[in-house]
């Protein structure tokens, strides 16, 4: 298992290096309109497209883990060197986020295999172990950067070189996943879940393209303060990841449930918090919801899939997400457009609040969902 630790390391670096600054630079570059919703929702959109392609084909996993890092180390690399403004910020990230999701599809369907006797331990084990590293890496970005949207290019470059660094490492695996022959339909009872999580995550969304202009034009935030946030979430996710291990296997709606009531704190936050040091505080919630959102919900699907229809599960809940995000993100986006009379702050505040009651409010669903039995 050693190579599948070093490269979930490496990845893990690599996307923290740069993954928390991508929209706090497109707001610092004065990009305010669809493009910012767009680029909010690029890394659970553009994942979640390609997820939903690969899963179309029967392609090996470490295969798409290789294309995947291949194209998302590239595209970082492109993206350090253009300007950023809307159009060439927003193409580059889009393409090392349909990168990322097919790396991603190859990493669940190995994590699938590996995780079969334990969904919760092995799942939280390989989520917290990762994150060490990328604690590191978003920490020492965000204090070499500090407030200079020029020097920000730097850890972006870096992530592409480690991208395509670890591209070896995972080669050397011992562990891949070879697509059954299947039948293209959905698992028995799965509509439920699905369409559940495309209208949460609508949502969910709809502040996104809202936090980066919070923290510029509410809380004054520089590159330093993005990383403190990030360290504070991964340092929180690790603090939970043997409670949430325990959570999912033994209680798992009611896990899926905790994880999107919770995320109420953030926009709430936002909204209503007088200086940063609420943010910061307000994040040590991140890690109960960031351990569960990585764990709970996949668990869930590999549960109530077969070994055929599993992949096929996976790009749908990857596509219905995308489809959600997008949709919420941009209209977000379009409606704080219309609201300028408003005055930008007020505006902010008012649909930060309406998310979070949003998002609280769909969480009870989770509750009612079905186990397979």
């Amino acid at each position: 298992m050693r190579p599948l630790r070093t490269y979930i390391l490496l990845r893990n670096i690599a996307y923290e290096i740069s993954q928390p600054f991508i929209t706090f630079t497109a707001a610092s570059s004065g990009i305010v309109n669809e493009y910012l919703g767009v680029i909010s929702s690029a890394s659970t959109v553009l994942t979640s497209v390609s997820e939903f392609i690969v899963a179309l084909f029967r392609v090996r996993a470490l295969t798409l883990l290789t294309l995947g890092n291949l194209i998302s180390g590239l595209s970082w690399i492109v993206l350090s060197l253009l300007p950023f403004n809307d159009f060439y910020l927003t193409i580059s990230y889009c393409s090392a986020e349909l990168g990322l999701g097919m790396s991603v599809m190859g990493w669940n369907l190995i994590m699938e295999r590996v995780s079969s006797t334990s969904r919760g331990e092995i799942l939280t084990q390989y989520n917290a172990y990762a994150n060490v590293g990328g604690l590191i890496a978003t920490l020492g970005a965000g204090l070499f950067v500090g407030s200079s949207l020029q020097l920000i290019k730097v850890p972006f470059i870096l992530s592409g070189i480690i991208f395509l660094f670890a591209i070896p490492i995972i080669r050397k695996s011992d562990v891949d996943y070879e697509d059954p022959r299947r039948k293209f339909h959905l698992p028995e009872g799965m509509s439920s879940f699905l369409l559940l999580t495309t209208i949460f995550t609508f949502f969910w969304s709809f502040a996104w393209p809202l936090f980066p202009l919070a923290q510029i034009y509410i809380f004054h935030m520089d590159y330093t303060n993005i990383a403190i946030i990030a360290v504070i979430s991964g340092l929180s996710s690790l603090a939970f990841r043997r409670f949430v291990a325990r959570l999912v296997t033994k209680r798992r709606t009611t896990a899926m449930f905790l994880g999107r009531a919770l995320l109420t704190v953030f926009p709430l936050s936002y909204a209503l918090a007088p200086n940063v040091y609420y943010i910061y505080a307000s994040e040590i919630v991140a890690g109960l919801t960031n351990m569960i959102g990585t764990s709970a919900y996949l668990s869930y699907l590999y549960d109530n899939s077969s070994k055929e229809d599993m992949k096929v599960a996976l790009g749908f809940y990857a596509l219905l997400q995308g489809i959600g995000a997008l949709s919420g993100s941009v209209l977000s986006s379009f409606i704080l457009n219309q609201l300028s009379y408003l005055g930008l702050i007020s505006s902010l505040k008012l649909l930060l609040i309406t998310s979070a009651l949003l998002r609280f409010l769909t969480s009870f669903w989770y509750l009612k969902l079905k186990e397979r039995s």
